[in-house]
């Protein structure tokens, strides 16, 4: 394929509105279609593009020849969507989490696989520099045998100012967990493999059964025995925080403000570590390497069988919050 990729975009808020940033400055990606209930937000999105749009998403894949579909709506219709536009035989590209349930996320999985299509979530983290630096950090020969990991969420406000939606602070789509886990859910799976069982609290506000968690705490069993813990604060006077730390018999390793890598050796105190290569915007990397991977060729993606494994925490983590003991991940 030598023509620019045809993308279609199915949800326009403030997501997907991001990440259509990065598709039209592409080059090789041309976006011909967008697609929002709001039908006059699909229209105004589409009028400087030259796209067509809709606010039926099967209409539109019944009526505009894509490559590549990228689904950015909330997770409750990922699995409906992403079903019909695999079923339509156009290259996928979807949310996370993957789905709202691990039985939805599996069965994306298995239709993308039968479909023979490409098939990839949006983790923005995947390949940043700055991840691979501390990956690299997390290995034997420095930090030496895993003591225990730290994963540490504050949020002064949830949502975030800039994520205000219908469902975002909703207790069935939403909250910190669903919302911002899965990004570092798929560090540490990548980064320090399996999850063998998890534990966790969750609080929610009094009074209001729809709402999302205010607090969790939680702690993950890593398949190797070590354990990882996991804090979540919101609604309270601290700047945003999202830190990930590895103890290790012989140094420390870590991310603070998401991607920046800190280490230390013995009782040094930890310091920012450089970053060699040169830090792409996120959306940039991930839509080069979709234009590739559409093309045939190569690429580094984050495919559905990840979806489905951070899927299976996130279904872990909430069934050991309700039932209050230690839980399997089921596997994947």
């Amino acid at each position: 394929m030598t023509r620019p990729v045809r993308v279609g975009v199915i949800g326009l808020g403030a997501i997907g509105q991001s990440l259509l940033k990065a598709l039209t400055a592409d080059p090789d990606v041309q976006v011909a279609a967008v697609c929002d209930v709001q039908g006059a937000l699909a229209e105004a999105t589409a009028q400087p593009l030259a796209a067509s749009a809709w606010s039926d998403h099967r209409r539109m894949l019944a009526g505009v020849d894509l490559d590549l579909v990228y689904v950015a709506v909330p997770p409750r219709y990922h699995h409906a969507v992403a079903l019909d536009v695999i079923a339509a035989g156009r290259h996928i590209l979807c949310e996370k989490p993957l789905a709202l349930t691990l039985n939805e996320a599996q069965d994306l999985h298995r239709a993308a696989q039968a479909a023979g299509v490409v098939h990839a979530l949006n983790l923005p983290l995947h390949r940043d520099p700055g991840i691979e630096t501390f990956r690299r950090l997390a290995q034997e020969e420095h930090l030496g045998t895993l003591r225990r990991g730290e994963l540490t969420l504050v949020f002064p406000q949830w949502p975030r100012a800039w994520q205000h939606n219908p469902w975002i602070g909703g207790r069935e789509q939403g909250g910190p967990i669903r919302e911002v886990g899965p990004h570092l859910l798929h560090v540490i799976l990548a980064t320090l493999g399996p999850v063998g069982r998890v534990w966790a609290h969750t609080e929610y506000p009094a009074g209001d059964p729809a709402a999302c968690e205010t607090a969790a705490f939680g702690t993950l069993e890593l398949a190797g025995g070590p354990l990882v813990t996991v804090s979540c604060l919101t609604n309270l006077p601290r700047p945003e925080q999202v830190s990930f730390t590895l103890y290790g018999s012989a140094g420390t390793a870590g991310l603070v403000n998401w991607a920046q890598p800190v280490a230390a050796a013995g009782e040094a105190p930890l310091e920012p570590v450089s970053v060699d290569a040169p830090r792409v915007p996120a959306g940039t990397r991930l839509v080069q390497a979709l234009v590739r991977r559409v093309r045939g060729e190569p690429a580094d993606l984050v495919d559905f069988s990840m979806g489905v494994r951070i899927q299976a925490l996130l279904d872990a983590w909430e069934r050991s919050s309700d039932a209050g003991t230690w839980v399997d991940v089921t596997p994947t």
